[in-house]
Formats: C-alpha cells, structure tokens, sequence
C-alpha cells in the first residue's frame, strides 16, 4: 500500500508538472499554493490573486490537503444543492484572450460529499471583468462558457479521495479577461454532489504560445497586492450601485477628525496637534486604492469679511487638505469629496477674539465598513513557534523520534478554537544548491504538518510551504547561525474569519 501510494504521487506529480507548470498557463497562483494574508483578520484568508463572487457575505474556502495530487491546497465551492448558498472562485486572466483563438482549460477536482465516483461538474465563465453579488446566491441566470464532464476526464486519480485530471478546449468569442469558477446550474434533485474540490487549474493557448504578454507580471503584482478580501469593491458593481449604496450607509462607521488646517501634514502642526496627528497616521496607514473609504472634508472659517469671503476661505482650506491627502499620501479624488461653511457652524463663541480663532478649523469625516475595519487590540498579532533543525535527522525532512517529547512539549503550546489558523514555513541554511534547500525546506514544513494531523490539528492547518534560504534569521557566516536559520515556523493566528 505505501508503494502504491508513492507511485500515485510520483505520477501525479510528473502529470502536473507537464500540464501546469510547462504551459503557457494564464492563470496566476494556479495551484493554489500561495495564500493571502487578509487585511480584516490578519489570517490566512484566500488564495492569492482569487476573489469571491459575494465576499461580504461568504468568503472562499481554501483547506490544506494531503490527497495524491499535485499540491497541497485546494479550494471547495459549493456545488448544486437544495440550499441556496453558493460560492465562486474568480480571477483575472494574466494575459486578455485573443478572440477567435483556440484555448484549452485543464482542472484536477474532485468531487465532495455524496457519490464521490461522480465526474465533478464543473462550470467555467469566461467575461470582460469581475463578477460581484451582494449575496451568495446561483448564478443560473448566467450561462457559462464550459462544463466538465464524463467525456472530459484524462486521467482518473484514486488514492484517500478520487481526482479526476479534466481537460476541455473552446474557442474565444471576444478578448475576456477574467474568469469564474464553480456550479451555475439550479439544484436537480436532493442527491447532488454537495461540493467540488479543485486542486489546479490551467488556462492555456492551443499550440504555439509564445511568450506571455508584457503585462503579465504586472497583473499578476496586482493580484497579490490585493489584501481587503472580505469588502465588496463598488466601481466594479454597477448593476446594483442602490442596493450596494444602502447596504453600505448601513455597515458604514464614520468618525471625525478635527484639524486646523494642512498645515498638520508638517512637523510643527504635528507637533502643536499630537492627538490629530496619530489618528490622521491611522487612517493613512488602513487606507487601500481597493478599501471602500468614503471622505468629507469640510472647512470652516471666522476671518474678517463678508460671509462668501469666509465660504471661500474655508472652502479653499478643505481643498488643500484634500491635496495633501491624494498627491502625498495615495488617497483618490473618488473617495474624497470638500466643501466650506465659512462661518455658517461655529462650534465656538465668535464673540470672542479667542472663540472667532479656534472657530478657523478643518473636519474630516472618515467613513469605512465595518468589515474593513482591523481593531487596535484584536484580532492579535500571530504568535510562532520555532522547531529547532535537531528535532529532524541530520539533512533529513524525517523527524527524530527520539526527541518526540520535546516535539509534542511545543505541539501542546497551540492553542484549539474555530477561530485558530495555522500556517507552516519552512527555513534552511545558505549551504547547498537554492532549488534543494527550497525542495528541503518544503518537505520538511510538510513533515511537521503531517504530525500535527496524527495530533488532532489538521482542521487548523490552512498553509504549509518552504522558502529555503531566503529568511535567514541569523548570519549564515557561522555554525550556531546556520543552525537557527535550519527550522520551521508554526505561525498561529487567532482569527475572526
């Protein structure tokens, strides 16, 4: 059995490695190997350069796996059902489709729940860009490009759970750029599949490719700065702006900071307002061209002159701040809107000389959704745990198990709750070829996570990969620095998602 096993991924590793990796793939992050650290949660949240069709109300799904495929990170989307709950997987494509051309898509999925012998069914949707919802529902109403079935399968991959390597080719009708992924037909009867597994996709041109397009890697840089994965993106959701409009004014929070003017950008007004100057950095800091943050700033102004004198006045000191915020800080002119009152709200006595000073002020209204807001105190920052190169055999990704005990001393420190989200990195020393400390790294991340399954904590594992020798944490100049660079990272995160 263990033989059969091994032949099964020493197969299925060549297959994948033919299949994904030597095609001109369009697809960024195709395994799923590559995880994004949420900025909500400060969790593993998604598969980098993946979103949800409905992110704010039902996130995608990625599990850590150790089934005989080619990687170890898969995500499940919900298949037809009786409950109207679904889920998409959607990306955008690194290179535009060239209408007309031919094109070949290439799935490893499987197929969860109920008859698992069951081809999945798998529904792929070619489009000119993003596909958003409010709400987790079917996409029926859509038709998709292709559909997996029988009559696709390549190869049938049994092992703990049946794989089936799928492979389907269609012709561009226009130049789409984006993709979504998952189950778009009604329910047909009670005893449908529940849901589908895809490991890997490949999207990839018919023939001679050739080099990628020159935008490729700047897409793809994209994709993987995008961190804000639990909050609707609005200029890509035009069909349901009302509805997306409302719903927002009701998960909205706003505050105000009050300024005296943009003067509070520079060191002196920083200093003469200290408590403005550390909310103002905040905010900076959350701010994201992909967030949704709603911006009114609002002058006022107590100065001698007529009333429009003073409109002007305030109005011109709400622009500056704006200008401030957009061409020194990143902000965007469609988050921002300012305005003057002049002297039309006074918040002090203007019968006073002191009251008419303090009455020249600026007000920023910052208004964000709650789901993009990240607590100051929680959720916490992660905590590691270091293995230490001696629990393993010398050159080895076999643990010592002789020091067990010292193994299960840390095991035992990790805490279990719905909440807890464990991500595994493994390190080596400078020694050796890059590609071996890369491949030894991995494995022996995957070793560690392989023994925190025996103990019960497979549930938590969302993340399991190697960087060699990248992040050394000590000189590598010297033996006692080798050895701490030699390890591997349990990072424990404590998350709300």
């Amino acid at each position: 059995m263990y033989l059969t096993y091994k032949h099964i991924l020493l197969f299925t590793a060549i297959v994948m490695t033919h299949l994904f990796a030597r095609s001109q793939n369009l697809v960024a992050n195709p395994g799923f190997e590559d995880v994004n650290i949420c900025v909500e949660f400060r969790a593993p949240c998604t598969p980098s350069a993946w979103e949800s069709v409905a992110p704010e109300t039902k996130k995608l799904e990625y599990l850590y796996h150790t089934y005989a495929t080619g990687g170890n990170n898969l995500i499940r989307l919900t298949a037809a059902s009786p409950f109207p709950v679904r889920n998409y997987a959607q990306t955008q494509l690194l290179c535009p489709l060239e209408k007309g051309r031919q094109y070949r898509v290439t799935l490893l999925a499987a197929a969860e729940e109920q008859d698992e012998q069951v081809v999945p069914e798998i529904d792929v949707r070619f489009d000119t860009g993003w596909t958003y919802r409010i709400q987790p529902v079917s996409l029926s109403g859509l038709q998709p490009t292709l559909r997996t079935g029988e009559k696709d399968v390549v190869k049938k991959i049994p092992g703990r759970k049946t794989f089936y390597l799928l492979q389907q080719d269609f012709t561009a009708k226009d130049t789409f750029t984006h993709v979504v992924l998952g189950c778009f037909r009604e329910s047909r009867n009670r005893y449908d599949i529940g849901y589908l597994l895809i490991d890997s996709i490949s999207i990839a041109p018919v023939g001679n490719a050739g080099p990628l397009c020159a935008n490729a890697v700047n897409v793809r840089q994209k994709l993987y700065a995008q961190h804000y994965r639990h909050t609707l993106p609005d200029r890509y959701y035009h069909a349901l702006q009302t509805q997306v409009a409302k719903k927002r004014a009701e998960q909205m929070d706003c505050f105000t900071i009050t300024v005296k003017d943009e003067t509070i950008f520079t060191a002196a007004g920083r200093a003469r307002e200290p408590e403005a100057a550390a909310r103002l950095d905040s905010v900076i800091r959350q701010y994201d061209g992909e967030m949704t943050m709603r911006i009114r700033i609002t002058g006022h102004a107590y100065v001698d002159g007529t009333t429009r004198y003073n409109q002007v006045v305030s109005a011109d000191k709400a622009r500056r701040v704006a200008e401030v915020l957009v061409y020194k800080h990143g902000f965007s002119y469609d988050d921002i809107v300012h305005s003057g009152k002049g002297k039309l709200a006074p918040r002090h006595d203007p019968t006073t000389p002191e009251g008419r000073e303090q009455n020249n002020f600026v007000d920023l209204e910052f208004c964000v959704p709650k789901l993009a807001i990240v607590p100051e105190a929680t959720p916490p920052p992660p905590d590691t745990l270091v293995i230490p190169d001696v629990l393993f055999k010398f050159n080895s990704d076999e643990l010592n198990t002789n020091l067990y005990g010292a193994l299960d001393s840390l095991v035992a420190k990790i805490p279990r709750g719905e909440n807890v989200r464990l991500q595994l990195l493994g390190h080596t020393d400078n020694v050796g070829a890059d590609d071996y400390n890369l491949d030894l790294s991995h494995r022996r991340a995957k070793a560690v996570a392989d023994y925190l399954r025996q103990k019960g904590l497979e549930q938590y594992i969302r993340h399991v990969s190697g960087a060699g020798e990248s992040r050394p944490v000590a000189t590598n100049d010297t033996p006692e620095g080798r050895k701490q660079n030699r390890r591997v990272e349990i990072i424990i995160y404590k998350s709300a998602d």
